[in-house]
């Protein structure tokens, strides 16, 4: 009976640590969590062959082999997902708009300490709907030091004191006006905050009531930062992204966008506009009062 109990009660600690491990790989979309990881770990011996027939060439690094490629870890990217420019913070409504998005799958490969990060996607269609096999659409290079878009992500939280396990992070790209890579953080109602991933998005960002310049804005400087971004409250990255022009914007433009600036509201407007009319009124009055007397004088 003992022996029984001990069974049951082992079983019962493998099942929880189970769950436990399927908790903490929630929180960032996984290849080795998809449906997707069959036809993308056919395609390692494809990624080696891109990445050594150019990119460690130009990187002046040794060839790469199948060992030195993270697969199991590539990081779900959504392209060109509406959720600025349409306002879309509800949670339900947010996954709606991803699950009809296109998306690519960021493959890392580190070989002495040279970062590699292909990009692994699929044709897109005149609907921009994709269509036909896998297969590795680019590379990124990146020197010695930079972080891979997990350990960015893991900097960036905790700079800002946010916990991993308190939300679900969500990589997207594309959107207007940005247009760079952002993680999106949601809890089960809606989306809170937003977060760059790389320089190149944090860059776009800024918050002039803060500061006068945006230390992102050097083109010189490296993709990652190992103390971490800015975390940004998506409100009012949405608000700031509606001062935008829509000619930049939603042209397929990036622009920066002041989360500092404050847009004057239409009735602050129509006061000054009022207050206006009522000097000129009142001038044009006591111009002709005064004009009436001269004539009168003489």
């Amino acid at each position: 009976m003992k022996r029984k109990s001990r069974i049951i009660v082992l079983g019962l600690l493998i099942s929880m640590l189970f769950i436990v491990q399927d908790v903490m790989a929630g929180p960032i979309e996984k290849l080795k969590d998809s449906e997707d990881y069959d036809s993308i770990y056919n395609l390692e011996s494809q990624i080696v062959q891109f990445v050594n027939n150019g990119p460690t060439t130009s990187s002046g690094g040794r060839q790469i082999t199948i060992d030195d490629v993270d697969i199991d870890n590539a990081v779900k990217e959504y392209l060109d997902t509406p959720l600025i420019e349409d306002k879309i913070i509800d949670y339900d409504e947010v996954m709606n708009a991803l699950s009809q998005s296109p998306y690519m799958w960021i493959v890392s490969i580190r070989a002495d300490d040279i970062l590699y990060e292909a990009c692994v996607t699929r044709e897109r269609d005149e609907n921009g709907h994709q269509t036909g096999p896998w297969g590795v659409e680019g590379v990124y290079v990146y020197e010695p030091g930079n972080l891979t878009l997990e350990e960015q992500l893991n900097a960036s939280l905790e700079k800002n004191e946010i916990g991993m396990d308190e939300y679900k992070f969500l990589l997207v790209g594309g959107v207007a006006p940005i247009r760079q890579p952002l993680f999106i953080a949601l809890d089960n109602e809606k989306i809170l905050y937003v977060i760059p991933a790389r320089t190149s998005a944090a860059a776009m960002i800024t918050d002039s009531s803060k500061t006068r310049s945006n230390m992102y804005a050097d083109e010189e400087l490296e993709p990652s930062d190992p103390d971490g971004f800015q975390a940004y409250d998506f409100k009012s990255v949405m608000q700031a992204a509606a001062n935008v022009p829509d000619a930049i914007g939603q042209g397929g433009g990036a622009a920066v966008i002041d989360i500092g600036k404050k847009p004057q509201s239409i009735g602050l407007y129509m006061i000054i506009a009022a207050v206006v009319i009522i000097l000129i009124i009142f001038v044009t009055v006591l111009f002709r009062r005064n004009k009436s007397k001269y004539k009168y004088r003489l």
